[in-house]
């Protein structure tokens, strides 16, 4: 089958996916930043501290349906194709984000006000569940074997936009607002933009063509008609691998932009310029380094690159944990530098080896139900367990043994990894 290879149409595909993967971390930043404000508006107002923890937990229990989202949404996408689920799943991102924005208050409606928004927060993350695993597939599937890599690795450029973009939008609407305004609508502002961009992307992922794979599957009627958990069942060790591939990505990506500013900001005081400086800082250089390492796994080895990325990671956590604990400011900004560095090699290049992992019937399902299982059981409980196990041990560099651990799963699991396509004509296995 024919398809346009062409730097334009590539271009096209890169920036339609990208795009409509910005709400993902944008709105999930929004929700998070906005919380005091929330918890405020929408739960009683003489108990701060649990108002917040309500708040919180209701982001939690959102969190659980993207594991639920994913299978949905894979089982759609390999049902009847990956352009419509993946349209799909935007659109019903989008439309909660703009509810959110609209959503009443205690003092209008009462105690519905949190039943509404635990349904909404629900709502808006079990389609989520499906997005990025859609980015992994889509872009797999429609490039050439030679620069696969580079193609899949701009899979999470989106994601990690939006989540820059929510932060100086936060910065900006705290700066000219006043406080009474971002309470009474600015904090709303923001989930109304996220709906205008999800609505942007719809209609930039409508005009995306069916990839090249699917369409040659579709053709030999070969799409998936077995019951789900027979599918499960049946690739239940790539699903394994997949899983830990992932579960170290996770837990570091959470720790890294929920964590790690929470030390930079402890370190600067009230400088909260200072913090927001280096947060986009760290952000940026992801962003650009994503690509970057596609781009030269297609050059050297996938395989190599996971394996040596991962133990630069696991020797930097020592130097890491110390400097957290001496509150050495420019100790841990050179640090978690470079363990931001080879952090996004290992993102880069899982967007590629997941997808590898399974044949095209059933890619979609079976990347979604990896991602989602390590993104949401790993990654989301992250942030609390480093909280919990340094108020449990009183040692502040306590987070650097969970890390070290999911770190270890994964590199047991990139050893043991087989790659199906061969880098400039040599097997990489």
């Amino acid at each position: 089958m024919s398809l346009d290879f062409s730097i334009k149409n590539q271009r096209n595909v890169v920036f339609a996916v990208t795009f409509g993967n910005l709400l993902e971390w944008y709105e999930i930043y929004l929700y998070v930043y906005w919380s005091p404000v929330i918890a405020k508006l929408f739960f009683s107002p003489e108990t701060e501290s649990t108002n917040l923890m309500s708040t919180l937990l209701i982001f939690a229990f959102g969190l659980l349906a993207r594991p639920l989202g994913g299978l949905f949404f894979g089982r759609l996408g390999d049902r009847i194709g990956r352009k419509k689920a993946f349209i799909l799943s935007l659109l019903m991102m989008t439309i909660p984000t703009i509810t959110t924005g609209l959503l009443p208050t205690r003092t209008q409606v009462g105690a519905l006000a949190p039943v509404f928004l635990t349904c909404v927060r629900f709502l808006q993350a079990f389609p989520a569940g499906g997005e990025l695993p859609g980015a992994f597939c889509y872009l797999y599937e429609c490039s050439e074997f030679h620069k696969r890599r580079y193609f899949c690795s701009w899979a999470c450029f989106g994601v990690l936009t939006g989540l820059l973009l929510s932060t100086i939008e936060c910065f900006f609407l705290e700066l000219f607002l006043s406080p009474e305004s971002l309470i009474t609508w600015g904090w709303r502002l923001s989930f109304l933009f996220g709906g205008l961009l999800g609505l942007c992307g719809v209609f930039i992922r409508s005009r995306l063509h069916e990839t090249p794979l699917y369409q040659e599957m579709s053709k030999h009627s070969t799409i998936i008609k077995e019951p789900i958990l027979q599918v499960l069942y049946e690739h239940r060790k790539p699903l394994l691998k997949g899983t830990l591939f992932w579960v170290f990505n996770s837990s570091a990506v959470f720790f890294i932009t929920v964590n790690v500013p929470g030390y930079f900001k402890e370190m600067l005081g009230n400088s909260y310029v200072d913090s927001l400086i280096i947060s986009c800082s760290l952000l940026i250089l992801i962003i650009v380094s994503l690509p970057f390492f596609g781009f030269l796994a297609d050059r050297i080895n996938n395989k190599k690159m996971l394996i040596w990325s991962t133990i630069g990671n696991v020797f930097l956590l020592l130097p890491l944990s110390y400097f957290v604990t001496h509150s050495s400011l420019r100790g841990l900004g050179i640090v978690i530098t470079i363990f931001a560095l080879l952090f996004t090699c290992n993102t880069a290049l899982l967007s590629y080896s997941t997808p590898e992992l399974f044949p095209t019937r059933v890619r979609y399902t079976c990347v979604a139900v990896c991602f989602n299982v390590a993104d949401t059981i790993i990654g989301g409980f992250t942030p609390f367990l480093v909280l919990y196990f340094t108020r449990l041990t009183k040692y502040e560099g306590a987070f650097s043994w969970i890390i070290l651990f999911f770190a270890l799963l994964s590199l047991l699991s990139y050893i043991f990894m087989k790659e199906k396509h061969p880098v400039n004509g040599r097997k990489t296995d």
